[in-house]
């Protein structure tokens, strides 16, 4: 399927985030060499490659499946938009608490732990129901017509907002990242 195809990569990039964003949970939940910057840095990524980027693409999806006839608010397409939901409040709370921490509370520290794993847990189920929910479920709800459709608007995404500068600002940041976690082992 050509839309599964054109997320390929994406996905790829957030699960190598999701890689370095999960090692730096662990080092901080393990010593104190963590530090609330890497998790404020991470939440860039989480915000302009997740959430107006790839959250934007899924939104062609949502659409195809409700001219399908799926409803908007209840089961596939409402599960994607409560994982959607889940991710940015998790996102949310990452980042406060990491400005928290940073500015010298040491409770807020356990709460970026918590809110990091509960970021990265959700995201990996949400890329799961995606492969194995969503994509088969276009496959048989959309003709190839539509597919071409949704295909060229998920495409003309990377020329709109903060992905204009293109992919390689954001692989950058999940190489910056892989770095300092290297740093702390």
């Amino acid at each position: 399927m050509r839309i599964a195809k054109n997320l390929r990569a994406d996905q790829e990039n957030i699960k190598r985030f999701l890689a370095a964003l999960g090692g730096g949970s662990v080092v901080l939940g393990t010593s104190k060499l963590a530090r609330p910057s890497f998790f404020i840095y991470a939440h860039t990524f989480i915000r302009e490659y997740i959430e107006e980027g790839f959250f934007t693409k899924e939104e062609y999806l949502m659409k195809a499946l409700e001219d399908g006839g799926f409803p908007p608010n209840e089961g596939p397409v409402g599960s994607i938009r409560s994982d959607q939901k889940k991710c940015r409040e998790a996102a949310a709370l990452m980042l406060d608490a990491a400005k928290q921490w940073q500015t010298g509370d040491e409770r807020a520290r356990a709460e970026v732990g918590w809110a990091t794993s509960e970021y990265t847990t959700t995201v990996c189920a949400h890329l799961d129901r995606l492969k194995n929910l969503i994509f088969p479920l276009l496959e048989q709800t959309i003709t190839i017509e539509d597919e071409h459709k949704v295909s060229e608007g998920i495409n003309n995404i990377v020329f709109e907002g903060n992905l204009k500068e293109g992919t390689e600002k954001y692989v950058k940041l999940v190489e910056t990242l892989e770095e300092e976690l290297s740093d702390w082992k």
